[in-house]
């Protein structure tokens, strides 16, 4: 486990993992070495094993902190009519989108497929457990939240919630992993504004 005696806005952890996500991004997870982090970051050894005790927990702590800002605002506000359930739905899908499709996070991403190739499954779960599973619990509360106020029908919470992020992310994240252009903040709020529509429709009476 991250040692965790050492406070998280401790700025030589900061610059420690600032110097191993450009060493692991440069030469690649198997090759990086914690004495190239360390020169980098312009630190040592001792005070890099204070904080981590392995590269893997360094690659386990980016995956973690860039999968924490994939996370909704935990200020998303409660639906009040459908109107607003719309509008908040779509304003949290570009700010979702900015950071899911954002060059830092998908060169964390290529390191944690490189990871899980080799047999690992630490860092898989940090994706499961601090990316995906969180977003998915908040946007859930939210959509239920919506039911309780006969926004939407109780009974269509998880295809609602299935549909609007399927048009909402697409393969643009697959995209982004092979290298293909990144896509711009104009087509994040067309997409978003998409899967919004959408969703709209299907709230339609029939």
């Amino acid at each position: 486990m991250e040692k965790q005696q050492q406070p998280a806005h401790d700025p030589r952890r900061a610059a420690i993992l600032q110097a191993a996500f450009d060493v692991f991004v440069e030469k690649g997870f198997e090759a990086a070495t914690t004495a190239e982090i360390v020169r980098r970051a312009r630190t040592s050894k001792r005070t890099l094993y204070e904080f981590f005790a392995s590269k893997q927990e360094i690659l386990t702590a980016l995956i973690r902190y860039g999968a924490a800002k994939m996370q909704p605002s935990p200020e998303l506000p409660e639906p009040q009519n459908r109107q607003q359930f719309l509008v908040v739905l779509e304003q949290f899908g570009r700010i979702f989108l900015s950071e899911l499709l954002h060059p830092e996070r998908t060169a964390m991403y290529r390191l944690a497929i490189a990871e899980a190739g080799r047999g690992g499954g630490s860092v898989a779960r940090e994706l499961e457990a601090s990316g995906r599973a969180p977003v998915t619990q908040a946007a859930t509360r939210f959509f239920e939240q919506a039911a309780d106020r006969g926004i939407i029908r109780c009974d269509e919470v998880a295809t609602l919630i299935s549909v609007f992020f399927s048009v909402l992310i697409g393969i643009a994240p697959l995209q982004a992993l092979l290298g293909e252009p990144p896509i711009s903040t104009d087509a994040m709020a067309q997409r978003a504004a998409l899967a919004t529509r959408v969703l709209a429709r299907m709230l339609e009476p029939a």
